[in-house]
């Protein structure tokens, strides 16, 4: 267990913003194909299989996470918190006049009727309101994500969370779910890196009541409370916009926090959320940001990553999951990429970059059959021979072509306080890999200079899918590519046992 009771670093927050994004995008795709079905029992399998009512493709998000990419675009273009209702205003009429094929009650209509009346949407969703006064659908709950993604006052991020809520939404029940939820995640983002457990849950969401207007604390009080007590298979049907909260909170307060590798909370909560049936890719995308805020992208598996993709509107393209990160990325920094230009798309290429600031000669040696590991200066001499790409470092959107599958994973070659999640980074990555490569895939393994983060893969996989002792692993990959990582991944690495003896 790598958690510490101290404040997460920069690198934890980045990770952890990201996440809240990308968990909720996969608890969506996930549960797209058993949108409106019965409950799951334990038997039936998760996958991103798509399917369902609206024939989904494997790994495709709906229309949570569209919807919620009216808000994560413009963060990620650093448009000011004083315009952003404006902009997302736009951004979903520019959705709904795209015509997309899944669109909840609702925000059909009131989108819709803004589009023929040419009404701020804000105006038509109040109008609405007053005709429908008990109506308080989960469609603004399921968005709210990335507004916690905001540096910006409790107080503030609170206000654009009920004014953005308003736009579609407007029951007291829809605006204030998404006060206390958003509140949650941007809370989350930056809580103690110690391991939440049951009512650390209900706590941490419970905490923005004070945000609520004062006459309906003491309401929002008992239904939080009844998560504690409830089960999530309780809370359906889900459509309400309270019970898809409920079943999001309870599905994360009762699903137990393993005692290695806790961020597989992440993946055992998205699924439990997906088997209480009902509105399932709503209530896994709600789950899934706030599950992502606290274990980061890091925590979700590479199985989930590989398929995920979607649209921004159906006018165009649909992207993966590449571009998702990106668009996090750049929204946790207020619009603004990193020191040396990632993920600005303009970056299109980060090899010139390391070729001139990480002088080496191309690395490139066979690990195991279909498996080649090494450096990105061998990367372009690989390409015509490889299948899948995974790059420990940060890559340019050219890097590898669009043929090639191609993975980006966070392992950090700076200190463990970077790397919460550094067991089950090793572990997923190898196992990925390790899958990959038994399906007749060829594989290419690399970070920038092949001097920490290869060389940890390549003996973490040595460990887990050779079932060599770790320590041994270590000398072989050692003397294969001249390297050994650095103490912190050793750590890691020695706690690797081989896979078939996991549970």
């Amino acid at each position: 267990m790598t958690t510490t009771s101290s404040a997460p670093s920069e690198n934890v927050q980045c990770d952890r913003a990201v996440g809240a994004v990308l968990a909720s995008a996969a608890g969506d795709a996930l549960g797209a194909p058993h949108e409106f079905g019965p409950p799951l029992g334990p038997d039936v399998q998760l996958v991103m299989s798509g399917g369902g009512a609206l024939g989904w493709e494997p790994g495709e998000w709906t229309d949570d996470t569209q919807t919620a990419l009216a808000i994560l675009g413009p963060l990620a273009r650093g448009v000011s918190h004083d315009r952003l209702l404006g902009e997302v205003e736009q951004g979903l009429l520019a959705w709904m006049a795209s015509r997309p094929r899944d669109v909840g009650g609702q925000t059909r209509t009131v989108l819709s009727e803004a589009l023929r009346s040419g009404k701020p949407l804000g105006q038509v969703t109040s109008e609405w309101q007053r005709l429908h006064p008990d109506a308080a659908g989960n469609g603004s709950l399921m968005r709210t994500g990335p507004l916690g993604l905001l540096n910006l006052p409790r107080k503030r991020i609170a206000e654009l969370a009920s004014s953005i809520s308003a736009l579609t939404h407007a029951s007291d029940d829809a605006v204030e779910a998404c006060i206390l939820w958003t509140d949650a995640i941007h809370r989350s983002i930056t809580a103690p890196a110690d391991a939440p457990q049951g009512r650390d849950w209900l706590d941490l969401v419970a905490s923005g009541i004070d945000l609520l207007p004062a006459g309906h604390r003491d309401l929002w009080r008992e239904r939080l409370e009844a998560c504690w007590t409830t089960a999530p298979e309780q809370f359906r049907p889900n459509g309400w916009v309270v019970s898809a909260l409920q079943a999001a909170l309870s599905s994360l307060i009762h699903t137990d926090v393993p005692l290695e590798q806790p961020c597989r909370h992440l993946r055992r909560s998205v699924e439990r959320a997906v088997r209480i049936g009902d509105d399932t890719d709503t209530v896994a995308a709600i789950t899934g940001s706030l599950a992502g805020a606290r274990w980061g992208a890091t925590a979700v598996p590479l199985e989930w990553r590989r398929d995920l993709h979607g649209r921004n509107t159906y006018a165009d393209p649909p992207f993966r999951l590449s571009g998702l990160d990106g668009l996090a990325r750049l929204a946790s920094n207020h619009g603004r990429p990193d020191s040396i230009g990632w993920p600005e798309i303009e970056i299109e290429s980060l090899l010139p970059y390391y070729q001139k600031h990480f002088h080496a000669d191309a690395v490139a040696v066979p690990l195991d059959r279909g498996i080649t590991v090494g450096n990105v200066h061998a990367l372009v001499n690989e390409l015509p021979s490889t299948d899948v790409v995974v790059s420990l470092c940060r890559m340019g959107r050219i890097d590898v072509p669009d043929h090639v599958e191609h993975h980006v994973v966070a392992l950090i070659d700076t200190s463990n306080a970077d790397n919460p999640n550094l067991e089950f980074v090793l572990t997923d990555t190898v196992d990925f890999v390790s899958d990959c490569a038994s399906s007749g895939k060829r594989v290419f393994v690399h970070c920038v200079m092949a001097e920490n983060r290869t060389p940890a893969i390549a003996a973490a996989y040595l460990a887990r899918s050779q079932g060599e002792e770790p320590g041994n692993a270590l000398q072989h990959v050692e003397r294969l590519i001249g390297s050994r990582p650095q103490q912190f991944l050793v750590e890691g690495i020695m706690t690797l046992s081989p896979r078939e003896f996991q549970l």
